[in-house]
């Protein structure tokens, strides 16, 4: 799928459909006011027939539009003018794109640049969420040696900009865009493969083709499981030993020759659990096909370093992808073993499903060699984090409240939301053991938050937040998988670090 910003003469087009925007009470945008004009208010004309009010989701499509050169017009309701939010305008793109497909328009012109979203530098966020919108409603997960393909595919978006001012960051916005929407669509068929394709050694695969790619910027070093018992990392060793499909580490350091304008080194690590079975304690039947998802949090690390390295972004990023598989065995780790962990400190296994925290836990104190300034992992951590927020919102926990805001203000702008849990000293209490320094399971109450205090206590030298994407990380559906979330959450917050540059240096 190919994007173009322009400034159009929309009568003189010639393509397969232009989309406009309609209010409620039926209002016209200004840009259907203009085609309304060209037509002799032919539009206006059968707009009055009733057939579209304007309220969201409502869409009307028009053939052979006098005076009008496009074979189509499309008329996409945006409920109230000054109601429109970003939640609302990727609802109402992804409600054109269902009529787009439906009849195989592979040629389309976006003319919604004049919209309000209520956003600073609006002309930005309408350009991004008109692409990620389109790339997400139109992503199919790809089917292993399936005779079946999906013919319908969109050919070119042209994205109309009413006023010249407004290409400068119409162009910048269509470059972050293109960039962010690659990581996402990287996660997410990183994710949607199965335990069989993707395993601990898959991953660590993909990760070098990245170091492949982008050689001058990205170097990658994979730590194996005789390296991991050298360094210690018994509690990573003890998921992954009872699996034929042995762990590897993928530590990718990514730097940009202008990094000092950013002197921060952000670390992040994603859980890459490529099948959880629950171990000894082994899971229900029922749906455990889904712990295929269970590595959602090191595709996503790896989709962010994929944009990361797209754009250049002049920063330094410590990657981490903790792959590993967690299966039943004769050398698997049992409940009631006690394992010295990479930091020293001693765990009781109460609870071999409780795994990713291990796994996390070496990975976050093996991060300390390199000093980074904030730590950032992704995990598909908890069910009780999806008993406790859904399958809308990601969990947040942190050590640091100016990272949470930062975290936070990142997610408004990209409406990935987080909600903050507490890291109480109360909780702590729950991880005691009477043979070891912790356990890695707590009380049946308030599990996401004992499984983020248990993490908290290898992180104490440095910034640090945790992201349980346990219920947002996928979709139960057999048409959708993986959401890719919380990639565009993550890249926005680095390109926040970087706070104008990105609008005046990037590829410049």
């Amino acid at each position: 799928m190919n994007f173009f910003i322009k400034k159009c003469l929309l009568e003189s087009e010639e393509t397969d459909c232009i989309v406009l925007a309609i209010f409620e009470s039926c209002e016209f945008s200004e840009s259907l006011n203009y085609l309304n004009k060209c037509s002799n208010n032919y539009i206006a004309s059968l707009v009055k027939l009733g057939d579209i009010n304007g309220k969201i989701g409502e869409t009307l499509l028009l053939y052979n539009v006098p005076n009008i050169i496009s074979k189509r017009i499309l008329l996409v309701g945006c409920g109230k003018k000054n109601k429109l939010n970003i939640s609302r305008f990727k609802k109402l793109i992804k409600n054109s794109i269902k009529v787009l497909k439906k009849y195989s328009i592979k040629h389309i012109i976006y003319s919604f640049s004049e919209l309000i979203i209520n956003v600073n530098n609006n002309i930005y966020w309408i350009i991004r969420l008109i692409l990620l919108s389109i790339e997400d409603s139109c992503y199919n997960i790809f089917k292993e040696n399936s005779i079946k393909k999906n013919n319908f595919n969109i050919h070119e978006v042209v994205l109309n900009v009413l006023i010249k001012s407004d290409l400068y960051y119409a162009k910048i916005s269509l470059q972050h865009a293109l960039a962010i929407s690659s990581g996402i669509q990287s996660a997410k068929n990183l994710s949607n493969l199965p335990p069989n394709i993707c395993t601990p050694l898959y991953l660590s695969g993909e990760v070098k083709k990245l170091c492949k790619k982008y050689k001058r910027n990205i170097s990658v070093e994979v730590i194996d499981i005789e390296q991991m018992k050298k360094l210690g990392m018994n509690a990573y060793v003890a998921v992954g030993n009872g699996s034929k499909n042995k762990p590897f580490m993928s530590i990718v350091r990514y730097s940009q020759e202008d990094s000092n304008i950013n002197k921060k080194t952000i670390a992040l690590v994603g859980k890459g659990v490529t099948f959880d079975s629950g171990g000894i304690s082994i899971k229900p039947a029922l749906n455990m096909h889904y712990m295929k998802y269970d590595m959602c949090g090191a595709a996503a690390v790896y989709g962010i370093l994929t944009m990361v390295a797209k754009l250049q972004l002049p920063l330094t990023i410590i990657g981490i992808l903790s792959g590993c598989e967690n299966m039943p065995s004769g050398q698997s780790f049992r409940p009631g073993d006690v394992i010295t962990t990479m930091s020293g400190k001693t765990v009781e296994i109460l609870n071999t499903d409780a795994e990713g925290r291990l796994v996390l836990c070496d990975s976050l104190t093996y991060l300390e060699r390199f000093s980074p300034d904030i730590v950032i992992d992704i995990a598909t951590l908890t069910g009780a984090c999806v008993t406790a927020l859904g399958e809308s919102i990601s969990g947040l926990f942190t050590n640091d409240p100016e990272l949470e805001k930062q975290l936070y203000f990142a997610a408004e702008q990209t409406n990935d939301k987080v909600w903050s849990l507490p890291l109480a000293s109360e909780y702590q209490k729950d991880l005691i053991s009477n043979i070891a320094d912790l356990s890695n399971s707590g009380k049946s109450h308030a599990g996401a938050i004992t499984a983020a205090c248990f993490l908290a206590n290898f992180t104490k030298k440095y910034k640090w937040a945790h992201l349980d994407i346990a219920g947002t990380a996928w979709k139960s559906s057999r048409t959708e998988g993986a959401t890719g979330r919380p990639v565009e959450l993550l890249c926005q917050f680095l390109l926040n670090q970087l706070d104008n540059y990105s609008f005046s240096q990037i590829n410049k």
